[in-house]
């Protein structure tokens, strides 16, 4: 859905690909994919299978993973990019690149770091492990009344648009011809009837098929060339055409929740997830405490700005 995102990937999901593109366990986690699985991409001998790319979306969090469902530019250019980085993989392992001392020396070294770490980091866990139950519910609302003052929901708006895609690299008069067809547009849609206009001329189909209707968001979640616009018009208003980076949009307010405090109950999930993390941070640091307690550790500082002088 052009209207809620650009064409790169949120961020999460860009951290996800990093990790995919960069690392072999990617190839590992993805070993168990059946070759049955019809592939998605394909490049020579290289495919990304659904089963893969299902797997990638699942391990996201549910919001970062509905962002990356209605942004197939984004989805694209990461299977162009995963295809990339498995043909240069393949490439390097012909030429016995890992048998190389220096790169050898680098995967050992890579190997060593990451297997203390998951040593260390499961050993502290199983240490530090909170009960099922906690927080209690007692412990919840005493949290919310706290902070009560700082939870709140942000003003939402129901927003329906019609969407004219424009090429990144489209010419000046292709641009102002598009440009023409949105204003006609937006004449039609203050008199007319902005859901069927938009189920025949929008093409962000999902939006479109629902007579442009994006959903009731926060600003947000709205491309930022729009959420100005957006914030400042009159229900059942219809602006003029919108430019992003993807195009032209015709944007109508269909109705608008004024920034309003949270209940408990909307927020107790958040609030049960921040006091676990609060609490298991200050367990692992009281026991990291007692490992190594202040008054046994001893810190030559010379020592310390000799060596940080020698780090450029």
């Amino acid at each position: 859905m052009k209207f809620l995102t650009r064409g790169n990937m949120p961020s999460a999901m860009s951290l996800a690909l990093v990790v995919l593109l960069s690392s072999n366990c990617a190839q590992a986690a993805m070993s168990s994919v059946k070759a049955a699985e019809p592939a998605v991409a394909r490049l020579g001998a290289v495919s990304i299978s659904s089963a893969e790319v299902q797997q990638l979306l699942r391990a996201m969090p549910e919001g970062e993973r509905t962002k990356v469902k209605s942004n197939p530019q984004g989805l694209q250019n990461w299977l162009r990019q995963r295809l990339a980085s498995e043909a240069l993989l393949r490439e390097a392992q012909q030429k016995k690149w890992a048998e190389r001392p220096e790169v050898k020396d680098r995967i050992d070294a890579a190997i060593k770091d990451v297997t203390a770490r998951i040593v260390s980091t499961s050993y502290l866990e199983s240490l530090v492990r909170l009960p099922v139950g906690f927080p209690s519910d007692a412990e919840v609302r005493a949290a919310y009344e706290r902070n009560k003052s700082q939870l709140g929901v942000a003003p939402t708006y129901r927003v329906a648009q019609i969407f004219l895609p424009v090429a990144p690299d489209a010419d000046a008069a292709t641009i102002a011809a598009v440009h023409s067809k949105a204003t006609e547009l937006t004449k039609q849609a203050r008199t007319g009837d902005f859901a069927a206009l938009a189920q025949e001329h929008s093409l962000d189909a999902p939006s479109a098929s629902k007579g442009g209707e994006v959903g009731n968001l926060p600003l947000a979640q709205l491309l930022p060339e729009t959420r100005e616009i957006v914030s400042s018009m009159q229900l059942n208003q219809v602006s003029e055409p919108v430019r992003s980076v993807s195009g032209f949009h015709v944007l109508k307010l269909l109705a608008s929740q004024p920034a309003r405090p949270a209940t408990l109950e909307e927020v107790k999930p958040t609030l049960q997830a921040a006091l676990r993390e609060q609490r298991q941070t200050e367990l692992v640091n009281e026991y990291l405490s007692k490992l190594a307690p202040s008054s046994e550790v001893s810190i030559d500082n010379a020592a310390l700005d000799t060596a940080l002088q020698k780090v450029n």
